[in-house]
């Protein structure tokens, strides 16, 4: 049908079994008598049969409720699903899957090439690209519909095998919209990530946050296979089907987590298909091999719908070649490279893990007055020569994973090393051979990890391929297909508008909330002799706090003797004026905006342009460009020349050092941030080496600093702040921007851009790096990587918009800003 906006979405996460690793409790004895019936044509039922009776829908498995012939009848697979020139007007065979008998298209089960093979007609396939530029319904659908494929285990480097082995989505990506990949949401494993694609929200957001998780307030378990997953309680957000049907859409699904009776697609009897009022507008489909359904092939096959329709049912849904790729792991694993607790010195008997390949610990009692997560990670951190794994308090996690605000995330977690899992403790009896080769589940900015995503159809551009983006975004693309409103989630909507034809969803700057403020002297009457002569000594002290320059108070007091002014007179009249260069040459892609209530002013410097919180005493943010082949003088957020103590620009003593001097360094170092010392070796290597580097490197770029606080975790700036001014910062931040033409510079780019960005923990050590006891050059970019983030992390956590005079539409701006750098080469 070409009305059809086939978006085909395959997920890297094959739930590949980890042997006796991770065991799920069974599914406990059913209500249902599977002797009490049959499902001789009663196959894939849209009703549910009531206890003691025995069941045929397609969630009866699940239940352990099917009737005992469910097997035979409905899950037939002999004679596969596939018509060869010699099957060609066989005789029927009741046994069979689907059929290549002269009466299969009569009676609705002819195999998916049945026409191609036996009917001479030509595959989809095999033709050209051909632009669909508006729907063309048949009757019977009220609205193009919308089918969502996953296909669980399709690794991004498949794509690299080619047409010859992977040709239909091949085509499918040559014809419609497509990109590089598609990052998961960590952890990249199965559930979370189809939930995540239903709702757009992190795991921490909906709640489901592993295949296995425990919740203290329930004092449960939900495991795969047990049946407490089928308790609405675990699920939050609202799903795309329930986004659907709020809002007058049918919706249909077939073997996707979460799913209501009412909006189930379970198929279709062995005589009937759906009528036109039950037609649903969205299908979402989920195997974990390319879906050979027969009897929604049966039921496509009834309508005769051309186009998408076809390929769905003839080409994608039983592709041979693609039933190939699927099977592949997504990542290599073995029972060779497991990590055990029990060779740390861990009281492991008071302690619950969840293993595999990633490790969550909890206290086994609740209760306990022993146990104390900060004393786990302590000693499971840097514990062995090869250590595979890294021990986090989840508040110290990467906040690129966004994996800490939830009840059902464990307060000590485990990140492994590619390859490896992690287990209590080694068997007793060594396994002669082990029951998996390959997992997920690992850090999802790992090239093994990445996922495709292809989009077909008129809603689609044809031919266009668009940036790497993260799950979270499909959400609202697939409320636009739809002409819904999206429910909150965690995409940013319009990120994706490039991959649509006309999207309905334009998104606006948002108005800022609090621009700088008008400067003023300051209340406080502070004598300071700077070795200048002027009427108003205030009036010079005054200059020097807002503007932490030599020079710059030299270019005020030049400018009032050009202009005939006072200092004062000129400073309020003209400094918009006179640092004009300065802010194209430090704020080359525009101001930061705040979208907060405040007070902040902004300090102009020749090496920076801080805007300066009155608030917290310290900036909210700092920018500055360095350029390449020159080498700029040591910045001022380096080293600076020691002032006399002033009242108004205080150092500011935490408990951050052992000595007056070097909490007084660290202090310079962030222009009167505080600082761990032991992070002062990150950011001093970051400012007086990388930046130099990035700059060489990029032909120049603009930086943009500055600290963080999120104390509570929730990956959103803090409202408010227990402590005096200037608190302790969470973390710290840097944005790094050049232009995508290498042949120009930041501060005159004409084209795209390319970013990077950190968000780095503010810790009292650098625990991560086991070998932080070397040079900084061994260990801090590694340690850099491991922390990259997205530049809408940054926002989020700061209340700031950025970008907004860079040379970009918004759509491409919220693209840039979503986008994650990953710093991993490619498979």
């Amino acid at each position: 049908c070409r009305s059809l906006s086939l978006s085909l979405c395959s997920f890297l996460f094959v739930d590949l079994s980890v042997g006796s690793v991770c065991a799920a409790p069974s599914v406990p004895d059913s209500l249902w008598v599977s002797s009490a019936g049959s499902c001789k044509g009663r196959c894939f039922e849209l009703e549910e049969t009531p206890p003691p009776g025995c069941r045929c829908d397609n969630l009866c498995k699940t239940y352990s409720s099917c009737c005992s012939d469910f097997d035979d009848h409905c899950l037939k697979t002999a004679g596969g699903f596939e018509c060869t020139a010699d099957r060609c007007g066989e005789p029927r065979n009741e046994a069979y899957a689907c059929h290549c008998s002269s009466d299969c298209l009569e009676r609705l089960d002819c195999c998916s090439n049945y026409k191609a093979t036996c009917q001479g007609e030509s595959y989809w396939v095999q033709g050209d690209c051909e632009e669909i530029r508006s729907a063309e319904c048949p009757a019977g659908f009220v609205r193009p519909p919308l089918i969502m494929l996953s296909v669980d285990g399709f690794r991004a480097s498949y794509l690299n095998k080619g047409k010859t082995v992977i040709p239909n989505i091949a085509k499918l990506r040559a014809c419609g919209t497509t990109a590089p990949y598609m990052r998961p949401v960590y952890p990249s494993k199965t559930f979370p990530n189809l939930y995540t694609l239903a709702t757009g929200l992190y795991p921490e957001s909906h709640g489901i946050v592993g295949n296995t998780m425990h919740d203290t307030v329930f004092n449960a378990t939900f495991t795969l296979r047990g049946r407490e997953k089928l308790n609405h309680r675990w699920w939050g957000g609202q799903p795309i089907w329930i986004t659907a049907e709020k809002q007058g859409v049918k919706a249909g699904t077939f073997f996707w987590p979460w799913l209501l009776r009412d909006q189930l697609f379970t198929g279709y009897s062995e005589t009937s298909c759906l009528q036109v009022t039950q037609r649903p507008g969205v299908y979402r489909l989920l195997s974990d091999q390319v879906f050979t359904g027969y009897s929604v092939t049966r039921c496509f096959q009834v309508t005769q719908r051309p186009g998408v329709y076809r390929l769905l049912r003839d080409q994608v849904l039983t592709g041979e070649s693609v039933t190939r790729c699927v099977t592949t792991g997504m990542e290599e694993a073995h029972c060779d490279k497991m990590e055990f607790l029990s060779s740390y010195p861990l009281n492991i008997d008071e302690i619950s893990l969840i293993p595999g390949s990633l490790g969550r610990i909890r206290a086994r009692d609740p209760n306990s007055i022993t146990y104390d997560p900060r004393v786990v990670v302590a000693n499971l951190t840097c514990k062995m020569a090869g250590q595979h794994f890294k021990p986090y308090l989840k508040q110290h996690l990467p906040k690129r994973l966004h994996y800490a605000n939830h009840r059902r995330i464990e307060a000590v977690h485990l990140l492994m090393e590619r390859k490896w899992h992690i287990a209590r403790s080694m068997p007793e009896v060594r396994r002669t051979r082990c029951g998996f080769f390959g997992d997920h589940g690992f850090d999802n900015k790992i090239t093994s990890m990445r996922t495709i995503f292809a989009g077909h159809g008129p809603s689609f551009k044809f031919q266009k391929q668009v940036a790497s983006f993260e799950n979270i975004e499909l959400y609202n693309i697939m409320c636009d297909l739809l002409g819904l409103k999206p429910a909150p989630n965690n995409g940013t909507y319009g990120s994706l508008n490039d991959m649509l034809r006309d999207p309905p969803f334009l998104p606006t700057v948002p108005q800022e909330v609090t621009s700088p403020s008008p400067t003023s002297p300051p209340k406080t009457t502070v004598t300071y002799d700077l070795g200048c002569s002027c009427d108003d000594e205030v009036v010079c002290y005054w200059f020097y706090w807002e503007l932490p320059s030599t020079t710059s108070l030299l270019l005020v007091l030049l400018g009032a003797a050009q202009y005939n002014q006072s200092p004062l007179s000129f400073f309020q009249n003209k400094v918009e004026e006179v640092f004009q260069p300065f802010n194209t040459t430090h704020l080359p892609l525009g101001r930061p905006a705040v979208m907060f209530p405040t007070d902040y002013i902004l300090l102009h410097h020749l090496d920076f342009i801080s805007g300066y919180s009155r608030e917290l005493a310290m900036p909210l943010w700092t920018s500055f460009t360095l350029l390449r082949q020159v080498r700029p003088r040591p910045l001022t957020l380096l080293r600076q020349v020691r002032p006399r103590p002033l009242t108004l620009l205080r150092q500011v003593r935490h408990q951050l050092a052992g000595s007056a001097e070097s909490a007084y360094d660290a202090s310079l170092i962030t222009n009167t941030v505080p600082m761990y010392p032991a992070f002062a070796r990150v950011w001093s290597y970051l400012q007086g080496v990388l930046l130099r580097r990035y700059a060489e490197e990029l032909n120049g770029v603009n930086v943009l600093l500055g600290p963080v606080f999120d104390q509570d975790y929730d990956g959103l700036r803090d409202t408010s702040t227990t402590e005096a001014p200037p608190p302790l910062p969470s973390h710290y931040y840097a944005v790094v921007s050049s232009c995508e033409e290498v042949n120009q510079t930041v501060d005159d780019c004409e084209g795209g851009l390319k970013v990077f960005s950190f968000l780095l923990p503010h810790r009292q050590d650098n625990g991560e790096s086991c070998n932080r006891g070397e040079d900084e050059s061994q260990w801090v970019e590694e340690l850099l990587s491991l922390h990259t983030a997205r530049v809408r992390d940054v926002e989020l956590l700061t209340g700031l918009d950025l970008f907004r005079s860079a040379n970009l539409t918004l759509s491409a701006a919220l693209g840039l800003k979503t986008y994650l750098h990953t710093f991993e080469p490619d498979d």
